[in-house]
């Protein structure tokens, strides 16, 4: 960890919000396009609604990677990517 800026610590940071949030995900039956339609398309919805929760979580990662090898301002545009969609996750819980 010594590698990366304590800036872009809490940037990528932010992406780890999501692991705290996954139960209301997982159990939380949400369904922000209703529940009618068959169950190919309520598939589908589901595993939208589990990506708001696992692509930041795999951004993380990502971002911090990219910025090791070389790459920061790729590394800091995969970490506001995933904070952004921390944040459409986090609006649609609310």
């Amino acid at each position: 960890m010594q590698d990366f800026p304590k800036w872009m610590l809490a940037l990528a940071g932010l992406n780890l919000v999501g692991i705290l949030l996954a139960p209301l995900y997982l159990f939380g039956g949400l369904q922000p396009f209703g529940s009618s339609g068959s169950i190919v398309l309520r598939f589908l919805q589901y595993l939208l609604v589990q990506s708001f929760w696992i692509v930041p979580l795999l951004l993380f990662f990502a971002s911090l990677d990219r910025y090791r090898r070389g790459w920061p301002v790729r590394g800091i545009a995969f970490a506001l990517i995933g904070t952004a969609i921390e944040i459409c996750g986090i609006s649609l819980l609310v």
